[in-house]
């Protein structure tokens, strides 16, 4: 069982590192990182649990949570559109933004999940009119 779990915990320790070598966050960064995430976990978590509760956390009227229920409807709709042309979904583009890397969530089920964000290619500006071989 002690295997199993120093396997676990050294296989979660390459994880967190292989995160703070994409992002270049800094340790206490992700410890804020983890932080904002918890607390919105525990906010989705808090939101599932009672239909009563969405109204409740975002407005008291239902004119709110018909607001709130059209903004998710078209976020989805978008997203599988954008996905089914196969271009960057909402998350994607977010996620590439924060990071500064080229990100697609959907890479992780060709590629793993290490190929879920990679370096941006930045090609060079080409003048228009010269053989660029001169330059």
């Amino acid at each position: 069982m002690t295997n199993q779990k120093n396997k676990i915990l050294e296989w979660h320790k390459g994880r967190i590192a292989w995160f703070k070598s994409k992002t270049g966050i800094s340790d206490y960064g992700l410890l804020w990182y983890t932080f904002i995430k918890g607390v919105i976990i525990g906010v989705v978590i808090m939101l599932l649990t009672g239909c009563g509760t969405i109204p409740a956390a975002i407005g008291t009227s239902a004119s709110t949570y018909e607001t709130y229920k059209t903004v998710t409807f078209v976020k989805g709709g978008t997203d599988l559109a954008l996905a089914a042309n196969d271009k960057k979904t909402t998350d994607d583009f977010m996620l590439s933004k924060i990071t500064g890397y080229d990100c697609e969530v959907r890479r992780v089920l060709k590629e793993g999940i290490q190929a879920i964000c990679k370096e941006l290619k930045i090609l060079p500006i080409q003048k228009p009119g010269l053989d660029n071989k001169e330059e």
